[in-house]
């Protein structure tokens, strides 16, 4: 049996209908990117985050960065949740939780949905260009259960894109192998009609009806490839892949660039900063602490 690849984005397209998507099946990538330092229900849920960012970063025209960010409110556990993907694909993420909220939360087992450990909020994604040009920002309520159902009401209300989004992320046990985390987004947009296209509301339908079959499990399936599922979900309708993409976990943090920043302080900020002659800067993206002798500022 050949190995079923993962960390890899295709792009597809809906032939009878009027319809494209992306999927997005990640292995180590996501294992590598969250870590271990947070607890299972916040590292699902910035998992889910960071499968969203590369979805819709593969859409974008130019090369730059999709930012996806959560602002929970004091009612939820989490507070903060932020992943970002380069149209390279590089993906990186991190969450800040209070964790009194999250063992509360933890003892009711019916709800640790995105709702519940947001407590609402607001949702955004920021398309970044560059230096050297203006961000674009839509903003929302976080509303649904679920973080693909706040993704769905934010393209619904600030893209105006019929869109259906399904995301998962959780730990495995594979074979000879520790506990790892994996991850599965999907997603379908409805492609406008014209004259030459015609009426495209009844593909719609069709395809949100096959689209809605998928499970988490098969989502998470490391056995299952993504062009098999694809397959199983839309072989009536005739699915084609059209391209694919790597993803990999990838910080943008260097020893250079903080050092250029510290660089940028006067010596008696310096100074406070450190601790026995050393300041310690920590990257709350991928956790790499970098330590600096103030001999060598």
């Amino acid at each position: 049996m050949n190995k079923i690849l993962d960390n890899f984005l295709t792009v597809y397209q809906l032939d009878a209908q009027l319809v494209r998507g992306r999927i997005v099946k990640l292995g180590t990538a996501l294992d590598k990117a969250l870590g271990a330092r947070y607890p299972d229900p916040v590292a699902n849920l910035l998992g889910e985050a960071m499968l969203l960012s590369a979805l819709v970063a593969q859409s974008l025209k130019f090369k730059g960065r999709l930012v996806i960010q959560c602002h929970g409110t004091n009612v939820g556990a989490v507070s903060l949740l932020m992943s970002d993907c380069t149209t390279d694909g590089h993906i990186r993420g991190y969450s800040r939780w209070d964790d009194d909220k999250l063992k509360e939360l933890m003892l009711d087992n019916s709800n640790r949905g995105a709702s519940k450990l947001l407590g609402g909020g607001t949702f955004s994604m920021t398309i970044d260009q560059g230096a050297d040009m203006d961000q674009y920002q839509g903003l929302t309520a976080v509303e649904g259960e679920r973080l693909s159902d706040c993704a769905e009401h934010y393209f619904k209300h600030s893209e105006q894109i019929p869109t259906e989004i399904r995301l998962a992320c959780d730990t495995l046990q594979e074979p000879s192998s520790d506990l790892k985390r994996r991850g599965g987004g999907i997603m379908i947009q409805k492609i406008a009609g014209d004259e030459n296209r015609g009426h495209t509301e009844e593909d719609w339908d069709t395809a949100r009806a096959l689209f809605r079959t998928v499970t988490d499990s098969e989502l998470l399936d490391p056995n299952l490839s993504q062009e098999a599922l694809l397959y199983r979900l839309f072989h009536e309708s005739g699915v084609r892949v059209v391209d694919t993409a790597v993803v990999k976990a990838r910080c943008k943090c260097s020893r250079e660039r903080l050092e250029r920043t510290l660089q940028s302080f006067n010596k008696t900020a310096l100074k406070d900063m450190a601790e026995f002659g050393v300041i310690n800067a920590n990257c709350e993206f991928c956790d790499t602490t970098y330590s600096f002798p103030l001999t060598e500022i």
